[in-house]
């Protein structure tokens, strides 16, 4: 698809200004492309013969960009203020301004750095540093030194410009005890021992030694907290830090003592929630994921008043595991009001309520079938209801998507998405979105939508706060590939489209930092056996960037895992995103389980809200192209925790 793109063959006119279809526009994009090239590379001869023929070319900023960068050195500020005129309005100011004011900074001419400094929107560390070092040139020793503080105060390294600031206020004395030990707790909250090494240097006061001492031993030996809980008292100086990271240190050694540690420390210590609700809503969770016979009681033990709210969801879904109904309805109702009125509670407090034979309550029970999601679609089943798949589609004219489509902005966009350079046409939307209404974001998101920059469409439609234009979030892009996939392999289309959506949201060359690659987003090895068992050619694996090729193999491999987890979409679906094996342990260890109840004890967050997801986008795909639509197949819906009647 790259060379497709880079050669200019994908062009769309529907959307071009005037100038740009009446020009060579792919002899255009080949000229850019080699003047950028010869920009960069200091080969001003060579760009000026080809600027010419550019003149009215969107992409020209980005070639007088890298010339300007290649003559910092030589800028006067009247030269560097055409340069910034010339840049206004793109993403280029920021980026010119800033290399600039840096290289104002190496030369000393300290009074334009500020300046020009004033005009960049969010200053680098580097720049920060190189502040403070102005101020500390030009007289204003204090606040300096003051800047310089806040910047040392870091549990990591600091950019190598803040070295010559550092220096001198070392010289001056102007790190004390107290900074010291703020930084050494800092790098040890990051585990950077060096770091807090360095810093503990700068620790002489007599008391900050001994609080020091006290770090190294909850850092080094955590295990002496659970032996000795009194070594954290009201009166120890960063007590609820401390005690987050030596219960942290413990936990990867013995969770179970962690948390019981902590549970002891709190009730003699007032430690602080904001410190302390992070680390024990992670380490409760992660406890509560190993299905031990003791996990509800050491939970309860950890937060005897359902303090954390994540901590009290994992009791509740391990009461779900028991299917303890009346236990279940007892832990919701401790969980916070707006968590309780989440479509998942909401749907459990529904069956929790059925299986003890009671009537659902009828308010809940219509915000629940109301909602556009799994739990919603599945609680129109369990009572005979129709899908609230709640589409509003936009209404925009093509005069006002071509207003749009004419911007600079979006001109500039929509050459390097056909150069297919995704991440400066990516750099060009987030710029724009800026300036932009609402409204007007959407519009833009239906243009990039009709360029087949689908991704970028549907993450217009969440930034523009369009939930409910289906058109712009679910689009049904390839369907002939997905159609004749679907037959080939014998699975239903609206999976292998429900599972892209989730992938890659119909990015061809989406890459992941696994390294899964394409629409439905394969690994390598799975790529190469999966065409060895279909017998589809894989050449390369950059053919996997093929849709024609990725929708193939993609419906073969959820063919295979299909087969594999006798005829399940539910476990296919969790076996494609975290693989066949873990859901084998899954199954092994709670396969006996309701099918929703197994979903919902997924212990991979993104693996459960992946088969969500696939089940809900499938719902809306089948009922938005008029196709019969259900969460579970009749041989899946039989093992749910409650029956639902047939649709």
């Amino acid at each position: 698809m790259y060379w497709l793109k880079r050669t200019g063959l994908l062009v769309s006119g529907l959307f071009l200004s005037a100038s740009l279809a009446a020009s060579p526009v792919n002899n255009q994009r080949e000229l850019f492309l080699d003047a950028l090239e010869a920009a960069r590379a200091g080969q001003h001869e060579r760009v000026e013969r080809l600027l010419p023929q550019l003149h009215n070319y969107p992409l020209l900023p980005y070639v007088q960009h890298a010339q300007a960068i290649q003559q910092l050195k030589r800028l006067s500020p009247d030269q560097a203020d055409e340069f910034l005129a010339t840049f206004q309005g793109t993403p280029l100011y920021q980026r010119f301004v800033s290399a600039y004011t840096v290289s104002l900074a190496e030369d000393r001419r300290w009074p334009e750095f500020f300046q020009y400094l004033a005009k960049v929107r969010n200053p680098s560390p580097q720049l920060q540093c190189l502040a403070a070092r102005g101020e500390l040139n030009l007289g204003n020793a204090e606040k300096a030194y003051q800047e310089g503080l806040a910047l040392w105060l870091t549990g990591g390294s600091q950019h190598a410009s803040c070295d010559p600031l550092f220096n001198r206020m070392i010289e001056n004395g102007k790190i004390d005890s107290s900074a010291g030990l703020e930084r050494a707790l800092l790098a040890l909250e990051s585990n950077n021992v060096a770091i807090a090494r360095y810093a503990e240097r700068f620790i002489t006061d007599p008391a900050a030694k001994q609080q020091m001492s006290l770090i190294w031993q909850l850092y080094n030996q955590p295990q002496s907290l659970a032996e000795n809980p009194r070594l954290i008292s009201n009166n120890t100086a960063y007590a609820d830090r401390l005690t987050a990271l030596s219960i942290q240190r413990l936990a990867s050694d013995d969770l179970r003592r962690a948390l019981l540690t902590w549970a002891a420390i709190n009730r003699n210590v007032q430690l602080s929630t904001e410190v302390q609700a992070p680390v024990i809503n992670r380490l409760g969770v992660l406890y509560a994921k190993r299905f031990l016979p003791d996990s509800e009681s050491v939970l309860a033990q950890v937060d005897p008043n359902f303090a954390y709210s994540n901590v009290t969801e994992w009791r509740a879904r391990l009461a779900l595991i028991d299917q303890d109904w009346p236990r279940v309805l007892k832990l919701i109702s401790h969980l916070p009001e707006e968590v309780q009125s989440e479509g998942r509670w909401l749907y459990w407090s529904l069956v929790a309520n059925l299986q003890l034979g009671r009537q659902p309550d009828a308010e809940k029970l219509n915000l629940l079938t109301s909602e556009r999601s799994y739990y919603g679609f599945k609680a129109a089943e369990l009572t005979n209801r129709p899908f609230s798949i709640n589409n509003r589609p936009s209404n925009f004219t093509t005069a006002q998507k071509q207003q749009i489509a004419s911007l600079p902005a979006m001109q500039r966009m929509y050459e390097f998405y056909q150069l297919g350079q995704t991440r400066e046409a990516t750099q060009e939307w987030n710029f724009m979105t800026s300036m932009l209404s609402p409204e007007q974001l959407h519009a833009a998101s239906h243009v990039v939508q009709s360029w087949g920059w689908y991704f970028q469409g549907i993450r217009g439609a969440i930034a523009s706060d369009q939930w409910d234009d289906l058109a712009l979030r679910f689009p049904a892009p390839f369907k002939s590939l997905f159609d004749q996939a679907s037959r080939e392999f014998e699975i239903e289309p609206s999976w292998a489209l429900a599972v892209t959506r989730q992938e890659s949201a119909f990015l061809d060359v989406a890459r992941s930092g696994a390294g899964a690659r394409g629409l439905m987003q394969l690994m390598p090895e799975t790529a190469r056996e999966t065409a060895r068992r279909a017998n589809i050619p894989l050449s390369s694996l950059e053919r996997l960037n093929e849709p024609e090729i990725n929708v193939r193999l993609g419906s073969a491999y959820l063919a295979q895992m299909q087969r594999q987890f006798g005829n399940n979409r539910v476990h296919a679906t969790a076996a494609y995103n975290a693989g066949p094996g873990r859901v084998r342990q899954w199954l092994s260890a709670r396969g006996h389980l309701p099918l929703d109840i197994w979903i919902e004890t997924i212990p991979f967050d993104e693996t459960r809200g992946y088969v969500l997801n696939v089940l809900s986008f499938g719902v809306i795909y089948n009922t938005m192209a008029g196709q019969p639509a259900r969460v579970f197949s009749d041989y899946e819906r039989a093992q749910l925790a409650w029956h639902a009647p047939n649709r």
